[in-house]
C-alpha cells in the first residue's frame, strides 16, 4: 500500500510511520519541520520538506507518488500556541486540511483525517460522543478555542467531501503519550511532568484526561486506514481510564521522586474530558495499556 503521511517527522505521525514502513508499505512523508524532526522519520520512508498549506507542495510530494491513503496529521499543535497563535493556528489546520482534501481527490486516495477532542470546546456533558454538540467560550475572553475550532472545521470539511463522493474517515485520538511526546513551553502535559522539576499542576488540578499510549492509538489508526465502509464515520481512539491533573501529578511525583506545585490556569481549560468509545466496536479496538503501565516506560 502506498500511504502519505502528513506531519510524519512529529510525534504520532513518525511512531504511524514507523509502524507501516515496518509492516513493508511504501511511505512518503511530508513535514514542514517546524515541530518535527527530521532524525524521527523511519529512514524507510521517503521524505518532502512541504507547507501543507500549499499545493504546490502537495503536487511536488506526489509526484512520482500516487496515494492509496492519506494520513492528514500536520497541524499547529501545543495548547499554549492556541491562544498566544491563534491566527497561525486556524490558517495551518484549516487550509492544511483543505489542501489534503484536494490532494485525496486529485489522486482517488481514501482520507483519514486528524481530528481532536478539542473539537467539542468546553462541552461538560460527557463522555464526548459524535452526537456531542460543541461548546466554545466567546472569543473576545481568550483564543484558546483556535484549535478546536480548527478542528471542528476540519471534520465539517471532511463530511462535505464525503458527501461528494470522497472516502474520508475522521479519528480523534484523545490525549496521546509516549516517547517522542515534545513537552514544552507549549503544553503535552505527560511530557512537561516528566521533564519538569518542579511538576506543574496549572490550576487546580481538578481537570481530568483519558490519557492513551501511543501504541494502542497507532493499532487503532492502522484499522481505520485499513478497513473499508467507514467514510463518514469518526471515531474516538482513547482510553476511558479518567485521571485528575493532580492525580496524575502525584503518580509522576512518585515515580519520578519529585514534588509538585501549583501553577497557574491554562485558558479555556476543559474541566472534564472523557470520551464515548461505543463506535469502536466496528473496528474491533480498544485501548489496552494503562495509564501505570505507560508512564513507566516513559522512565
Amino acid at each position: 500500500m502506498r500511504v502519505l503521511v502528513s506531519g510524519g517527522a512529529g510525534f504520532l505521525g513518525s511512531h504511524l510511520v514507523d509502524y507501516l514502513v515496518e509492516r513493508g508499505d511504501d511511505v512518503l512523508v511530508i513535514d514542514d519541520l517546524s515541530r518535527g524532526e527530521s532524525s524521527q522519520i523511519n529512514s524507510g520512508a521517503t521524505f518532502v520538506q512541504g507547507d501543507v498549506r500549499l499545493y504546490a507542495d502537495w503536487k511536488k510530494a506526489v509526484s512520482n507518488f500516487k496515494p492509496d491513503v492519506i494520513h492528514h496529521l500536520a497541524a499547529i499543535n501545543g495548547t499554549r500556541r492556541f491562544h498566544r497563535e491563534a491566527d497561525l493556528v486556524v490558517d495551518v489546520n484549516v487550509n492544511g486540511t483543505r489542501m489534503a482534501l484536494k490532494c485525496a481527490k486529485e489522486n482517488g486516495a481514501k482520507m483519514v483525517f486528524y481530528s481532536s477532542p478539542e473539537a467539542f470546546g468546553e462541552q461538560e456533558l460527557m463522555p464526548l460522543s459524535n452526537e456531542s454538540t460543541s461548546h466554545f467560550t466567546p472569543a473576545h475572553l481568550h483564543q484558546r478555542h483556535s484549535y478546536g475550532t480548527s478542528k471542528h472545521i476540519g471534520e465539517l470539511l471532511c463530511q462535505f467531501e464525503h458527501r461528494n463522493g470522497l472516502e474520508v474517515v475522521i479519528v480523534r485520538p484523545c490525549n496521546v503519550y509516549g516517547p517522542r511526546l515534545r513537552g514544552d513551553a507549549n503544553g503535552q502535559v505527560v511530557s512537561m511532568m516528566m521533564t519538569s522539576t518542579p511538576i506543574i499542576v496549572h490550576g487546580n488540578g481538578n481537570q481530568t484526561r483519558c490519557f492513551t499510549w501511543i501504541s494502542d492509538v497507532v493499532q487503532g489508526l492502522v484499522k481505520v486506514s485499513d478497513q473499508t465502509g467507514l467514510s463518514g464515520k469518526a471515531f474516538n481512539l482513547g482510553s476511558t481510564e479518567e485521571v485528575t491533573m493532580l492525580d496524575l501529578a502525584k503518580k509522576i511525583s512518585k515515580l519520578r521522586n519529585v514534588k509538585y506545585e501549583y501553577g497557574e490556569p491554562n485558558y479555556g481549560d476543559s474541566k472534564r474530558r472523557v470520551p464515548d468509545i461505543s463506535m469502536n466496536e466496528e473496528l474491533d479496538w480498544l485501548a489496552s495499556t494503562t495509564l501505570e503501565e505507560g508512564l513507566s516506560q516513559l522512565l
